[in-house]
């Protein structure tokens, strides 16, 4: 903030209109206000913070004391200030609480506090709470913190130096405009934190993993993994393990492969031979059954063959009887 014009009116030792042009001295460099005691210096600073925040820059003077004294009763207490910030000049008008004579009779009237703010597109806003509030935005600090950085008043720059260190961050923050540095540094914090849980979660499962490792104790590899358990094997060094690990057990895979299809192939020429012991077992038990019944047809053939011996005996018998009986009849 850089005060351009500064009007006082019946204002501390300021008994008349007094109008101080700080715009000739310029925009760079540091200013001396120089003065015997009770000359006016602290007021020219009082005047300033009262038409920024309605409150003089010590802590000993209150608005209502900054009436002069000296003032003829018709004379208007009142501050107003032209300031440059950020390029935009800003007007302010502000008087305090003070008594004046009534317009109509002999007595006396309070005139109330008041304010007035001319933004630089012309827009005015008045009553104090409002423009109060309308400058800490345009500020970016409170009247506390700009009595501590911007005008500190006699034996207030000890305040500075003991204020907690919380409360000078903070201060400086508003100052330089770094409040957009301090929402970076806690969203990073928050996303470091987010990513750390993130890491924690990941590494627990790779743990996991590395943990269930199996591999016999009598393999080449089996210290590799041991290491690895106990954490001593970097993740690339336990990746490369985990590689070995694997084109083991696809070496292991493919033996594996070759030996069941030879036993395929075996148990198939086994289940061929199995077949056609079956066959044959078959046959043999059909071959039995059919000796079975050639030995019955045998038995049956050698009755039939006795059978036939017989009666051809008996025939012959008979004939031998027949012929016998014929020649005895012809005798």
């Amino acid at each position: 903030m850089r005060p351009i014009k500064l009007i006082l009116s019946a204002f501390g030792p300021y008994a008349e209109r007094t109008v101080l042009d700080m715009d000739r001295l310029g925009t760079g460099g540091l200013y001396l206000i120089t003065g015997d005691t009770g000359a006016g210096k602290t007021t020219i600073f009082d005047a300033i913070m009262f038409a920024l925040y309605g409150e003089a820059s010590g802590s000993q003077r209150e608005p209502v004391m900054m009436r002069s004294k000296y003032a003829q009763p018709d004379t208007p207490t009142e501050v107003e200030l032209t300031f440059c910030y950020a390029g935009k000049i800003y007007v302010i008008r502000r008087n305090p609480e003070y008594e004046r004579p009534a317009k109509r009779g002999d007595k006396m009237t309070v005139q109330k506090a008041d304010a007035e703010l001319i933004f630089p597109d012309g827009r005015i806003i008045t009553k104090s709470k409002e423009v109060n509030a309308a400058i800490r935005d345009i500020m970016g600090v409170d009247r506390e913190q700009f009595s501590q950085i911007a005008m500190i008043a006699q034996g207030d720059f000890l305040k500075l130096l003991l204020a907690p260190t919380e409360e000078r961050k903070k201060i400086f923050r508003q100052i330089f405009k770094t409040e957009c540095f301090l929402e970076l540094q806690e969203r990073l914090k928050s996303e470091s934190g987010s990513w750390a849980r993130q890491w924690e979660l990941e590494r627990n499962s790779i743990r996991q993993y590395i943990d269930g490792i199996q591999c016999e104790k009598d393999e080449l590899l089996s210290l590799e993994v041991d290491m690895a358990k106990e954490g001593k094997l970097s993740v690339e060094d336990t990746l490369n393990l985990l590689e070995k690990l694997l084109q083991q057990e696809q070496s292991r895979q493919i033996l594996l492969d070759e030996q069941y299809t030879k036993i395929e192939e075996e148990l198939l020429i086994v289940n061929t031979q199995l077949e056609k012991a079956q066959e044959i077992q078959k046959l043999q038990v059909s071959l039995l059954e059919v000796n079975k019944k050639l030995s019955k047809i045998k038995e049956i053939l050698i009755s039939k063959q006795e059978t036939y011996r017989s009666e051809k005996e008996k025939e012959s018998e008979q004939g031998i009887l027949t012929a016998d009986s014929g020649q005895a009849g012809e005798k």
